[in-house]
């Protein structure tokens, strides 16, 4: 099991700073109001070429000479190349002061241009209160983030070293809510591929958070630190107060550290981490199970740091447009987001990435992810890998420049799987498309 791995991995090492202690919770000198906030102005550029040789009936090729969605940049997916600001966050947090210093409180909101904010140009995307009354058990409620991977866990403005996440986080964790999908009067459009529905995309993404009640702690003996989180939650769109079933999505996760010294995000120590979720998804008049769980490790001390993770996912899985382009209204076919819904779908992938600072100022950082999506249907299955080499340069406690060069790849690992020749064609021309990825972002905190 991942809890067995993740125990035997416990002897080789890693780190992990406490998440849940830095996002959760205030220092006992905290004030009772704290104004923060950061901006990540970021230019992407997508080294990518228009597509070309899609075969088939005048409705697909009329796509030929256009860009695909992985080649544009999201979130809005209109240019090959564009600077934005990423991120623009602006939040208040501290302790309840005269009222009771055991409370904690931790509001965010988010002005930049990402998937969180595709349907309104501000949202709440933190809002949540913790108190520090039992313990052994803390108890947090409200909107936060959910206590699963690494990259998902980790507070970007501060310790995460890359400006896009890896794959598999993002795919897999970074939820995409659907519901079924309503025709456009007077379009065609392609019928989803066995195994798949057609879909539309209602809300936000996810940003990995949850509305709910989270139950957690730390404790330390010596150089060794244990942490843990249980937490219920709606699993519905972050943008609705409310849930839309009667069922509650449960994530957990386990944590072992043994610290070398500092304190922080940037705690040198090693550490290895288990966590699993679980829940249902509403579409249309039935509920699909969810089920993501994965194990990892990180490490940090002096000029060195690396992490690891293997994460894999059950049931409901995204897959993203067919055909992966903006609609060019008609009479080329529309595009229709297609999500795969049985029980028994599967989808895993991993993440390996080091880092090493020189020269005081500056950090080289490298990373290889891989995906493997809908791993239990041969003709559906899309496995992508990437290389992601990285430098960032630290001007001053406050404010860094990263720079990333992606070599991307993705591929039809079972083309002949796919029975129709002018589906399997377009597939494996439209997966060789994919173009490296170049971006440079700059971080300031405030």
């Amino acid at each position: 099991s991942l809890i067995m791995l993740a125990v035997l991995g416990l002897s080789q090492g890693a780190q992990a700073a406490n998440w849940l202690e830095l996002q959760g919770n205030e220092p006992a000198n905290a004030p009772t109001f704290k104004l923060w906030g950061f901006l990540q102005p970021t230019y992407t550029y997508n080294k990518a070429d228009k597509i070309s040789g899609l075969v088939g009936p005048a409705n697909t090729t009329a796509y030929n000479g256009h860009y695909t969605i992985p080649n544009l940049v999201g979130p809005d997916s209109s240019d090959q190349q564009t600077f934005q600001f990423n991120r623009a966050r602006l939040g208040v947090r501290g302790v309840l002061n005269p009222v009771d210093k055991r409370i904690n409180y931790f509001v965010l909101l988010e002005a930049g241009r990402n998937a969180l904010t595709r349907e309104h140009s501000v949202v709440l995307s933190d809002a949540s209160m913790t108190f520090n009354y039992i313990p052994g058990a803390r108890i947090r409620v409200g909107l936060f983030k959910l206590p699963t991977g690494e990259e998902a866990l980790v507070p970007v403005h501060t310790a995460y070293d890359y400006v896009y996440f890896s794959n598999v986080t993002d795919n897999l964790l970074n939820e995409r809510t659907v519901r079924p999908f309503t025709p456009t009067p007077g379009r065609s459009y392609a019928a989803a591929t066995a195994g798949l529905t057609s879909a539309n995309i209602a809300g936000s993404i996810s940003g990995f958070r949850d509305i709910g009640i989270q139950v957690y702690d730390w404790f330390g003996k010596g150089p060794w630190e244990f942490s843990y989180a249980g937490m219920v939650s709606n699993g519905n769109n972050i943008n609705y107060l409310g849930d839309d079933n009667s069922s509650k999505d449960f994530t957990g996760r386990l944590q072992a550290s043994y610290i070398f010294g500092g304190k922080g995000p940037k705690r040198e120590d090693l550490s290895v981490f288990v966590w699993h979720q679980q829940g249902k998804r509403t579409f249309g008049s039935s509920d699909y199970d969810r089920v993501r769980e994965g194990t990892g490790f990180t490490y940090r001390q002096k000029a060195i740091h690396f992490a690891g993770e293997y994460m894999r996912g059950k049931g409901m899985i995204f897959f993203g447009p067919q055909p992966p382009f903006n609609d060019l209204g008609a009479p080329a076919v529309q595009p229709v987001n297609a999500v795969a819904l049985s029980d028994s779908n599967k989808a895993d992938g991993w993440y390996l990435s080091g880092g090493y600072q020189f020269l005081k100022d500056w950090e080289f950082d490298l990373r290889y992810d891989t995906l493997n999506r809908l791993t239990n249907s041969p003709a559906n299955e899309r496995d992508f890998k990437t290389w992601t080499v990285g430098t960032q340069y630290f001007i001053n406690k406050d404010t860094r420049l990263t720079l990333n060069y992606e070599f991307r790849k993705q591929e039809v690992p079972s083309p002949l799987a796919i029975t129709n020749a002018v589906q399997r064609a377009n597939a494996q021309t439209i997966a060789d498309n994919l173009g490296d990825r170049i971006s440079l972002q700059l971080t300031y905190l405030f």
